[in-house]
């Protein structure tokens, strides 16, 4: 019997859709199909994988509202954010991100890829004042300014290789 899934996918500047290629290549390889999320309507499929954007530490308001209408489903996210995936951050990020998909569903895990941050969004919180809590330092700007790299080959393959540990026994 052929495993599917529902996958959504929200991507403002090509970062997540870049991870979402190699998520759903990972998926065809191992014999999944897929289909794509039509917002409005619950996912068919026992198994959903968002791919989401990181807005506040959570994921995104379209995200969000796949998630809110999903019941009683399995579901895999996999997220690109400003921040570095082992950081304090990510996994405050993984925290809320899984909290939100436990209120009424399965979490089978949740990925996060460093992703390119719009530079007009950089250089406003440069200009903000130092005491502002969304102003970027030395350290943030050079974190940033490192992740126009990414997601990058070796990202997309972590996410692949996410998808098969995870997925790949179901």
């Amino acid at each position: 019997m052929a495993k599917s899934a529902t996958i959504a996918i929200s991507s403002l500047t090509g970062n997540t859709a870049a991870i979402a290629d190699g998520v759903q290549s990972a998926l065809r390889d191992m014999g999944w199909t897929m289909r794509e999320h039509v917002e409005g309507i619950t996912p068919p499929d026992d198994v959903v994988v968002v791919c989401f954007w990181c807005r506040k530490s959570s994921l995104d308001d379209a995200s969000m509202r796949t998630v809110q209408a999903c019941h009683d489903k399995k579901i895999i996210a996999f997220g690109t954010f400003g921040g570095y995936p082992q950081s304090t951050y990510a996994d405050l990020v993984r925290a809320n991100v899984t909290t939100v998909i436990e209120r009424e569903n399965e979490c089978l895990g949740v990925f996060l890829s460093q992703g390119k941050v719009n530079p007009k969004r950089i250089e406003s919180r440069r200009a903000l004042p130092p005491d502002d809590p969304h102003y970027l330092d030395d350290w943030g700007l050079e974190r940033l300014m490192e992740g126009q790299n990414h997601p990058n080959a070796t990202d997309v393959q972590y996410a692949r290789a996410f998808a098969h540990d995870k997925l790949g026994n179901l």
